[in-house]
């Protein structure tokens, strides 16, 4: 009873971050993109931040009225990007209604060649950033202890967060592991490993990622 009782005051205090600053509004397309959603990075910014319990919004799509006639109730997320030709670079900055500047990640990065990786690497690298800035606003709350046996039976090992045409399958630490793409079969996706392509099926709480690699059939399984 004692372990339930925390395990609700636990989620209780969640529930009151979520009310503080939980919308933000985020570009389609940034200065650095020449169309809309380019190589996945802003479905991967909206994923990143569902999974740090914002709700989020594209600045082209209609908006809550109560947002739309005062945006001072949501704040804005700006994606930079300092790229240069041997390393992608980017960051991301919290700004309210005036434009000020609430937050900026550390600045996060990759070598990886291929550009399509390299966004999907950086874009992942942002999720534990994000988590300063929660952490700050958590900090004037009451902090309560939460018994590990609690926390264990509460949290799925993998989680799902929607994306355009699919999900975004994260772990434990809110990172990007898998992205999967619907079919006509509402069990079976599409999916991409950071480049590696295969087969997603979904069987209740568990899902199986099969793919080739150097001519041999891989399996991995994903519980949820």
């Amino acid at each position: 009873m004692k372990n339930f009782s925390i395990f609700v005051l636990f989620i209780f205090s969640i529930h009151s971050f979520a009310q503080q600053n939980k919308v933000i509004i985020i570009s389609n397309k940034y200065e650095f993109q020449k169309e809309k959603n380019a190589y996945n990075i802003n479905n991967m910014l909206k994923a990143i931040l569902v999974s740090n319990t914002y709700q989020v919004f594209f600045d082209d799509e209609v908006l809550p009225v109560e947002i739309a006639q005062n945006r001072c109730k949501a704040l804005t997320g700006v994606l930079v990007d300092n790229s240069n030709m041997f390393l992608t670079k980017m960051k991301f900055q919290i700004r309210d209604c005036q434009n000020n500047l609430l937050f900026e990640t550390t600045e996060v990065k990759t070598r990886e060649k291929d550009i399509q990786n390299a966004y999907i690497e950086t874009i992942g690298l942002l999720s534990p950033e994000l988590k300063k800035y929660n952490a700050t606003l958590i900090q004037k709350k009451e902090v309560v202890e939460i018994p590990s046996d609690v926390v264990s039976s509460s949290i799925a090992k993998y989680q799902f967060v929607q994306i355009t045409n699919g999900f975004a399958i994260m772990d434990a630490t809110l990172k990007v592991v898998l992205q999967i793409y619907n079919t006509t079969n509402p069990t079976i996706f599409i999916a991409d490993k950071f480049g590696v392509k295969g087969v997603f099926t979904k069987i209740a709480n568990k899902g199986i990622f099969e793919y080739y690699m150097n001519d041999k059939l891989v399996v991995e399984e994903y519980l949820f």
